[in-house]
């Protein structure tokens, strides 16, 4: 058996931070989504305690659900959790997590604890998964535009084939480029209107062009 252990610092009182874990429409842009993957939505109410889901896509398109209760929460410090996953990379032990947040010089120091797990291996895919999310928290709590694919996906009318997570890349690059928020609103409503009438086939024709175009313009291919 084997727990995890991660700290982080960010320039931001534990309160402002808080707010971004208390707030679900901050949270839904930093928590669940696995590396290279995608959040879908929430399912339950996390607030009262009771058991909750977030359905995400993992980097191979899979479906995977995670199954969560909060056992405790501290307002402006954290909370205490247990979660599980129905397999895959993430497999499927149940485990605690503690998420608190301490006052650290002129910011706050995150800290993530969690196990037991039952291999080395299912540890490190963990903090692949926590260096994941706590990256995006941290971006979200000092004031960044993160891109949310679980509101394109509620916008688009739940548009997941290949195709739509292409534009959502498409998106998502544009906003953090600074593309002004009237050219951004007129490419979403034509993608929203018109996504869902693409024949299933041309749209994974057309997702693996695109895909594959993005692949080469990140890694500098033109």
């Amino acid at each position: 058996m084997s727990e995890l252990s991660m700290e982080w610092w960010v320039a931001q009182r534990p309160e402002r931070v808080f707010e971004a874990i208390e707030d679900p429409f901050q949270m839904r842009r930093w928590y669940g989504a696995v590396p290279g993957g995608q959040r879908l939505g929430e399912v339950g109410d996390a607030e009262a305690g009771e058991p909750f889901q977030v359905n995400v896509l993992d980097a191979k398109g899979v479906l995977r659900t995670q199954t969560g209760r909060i056992l405790e929460v501290s307002p402006g410090r954290g909370f205490l959790m247990e979660l599980a996953w129905d397999g895959g990379e993430l497999g499927s032990d149940t485990t605690r997590l503690s998420l608190a947040l301490e006052p650290s010089g002129d910011g706050t120091r995150i800290e993530v604890r969690q196990g037991p797990f039952s291999s080395p291996e299912l540890l490190a895919v963990y903090r692949a998964y926590w260096e994941a999310n706590v990256g995006r928290l941290i971006r979200v709590a000092s004031g960044e535009a993160v891109p949310c694919f679980e509101e394109f996906w509620e916008e688009s009318g739940g548009y997941v084939e290949p195709l739509g997570l292409a534009a959502y890349t498409v998106l998502a690059g544009m906003k953090e480029a600074g593309v002004p928020p009237e050219t951004l609103a007129q490419l979403e409503e034509t993608l929203y209107t018109h996504l869902a009438r693409v024949p299933e086939e041309t749209a994974g024709v057309l997702g693996a062009v695109l895909r594959e175009r993005l692949k080469g313009m990140l890694s500098g291919g033109g």
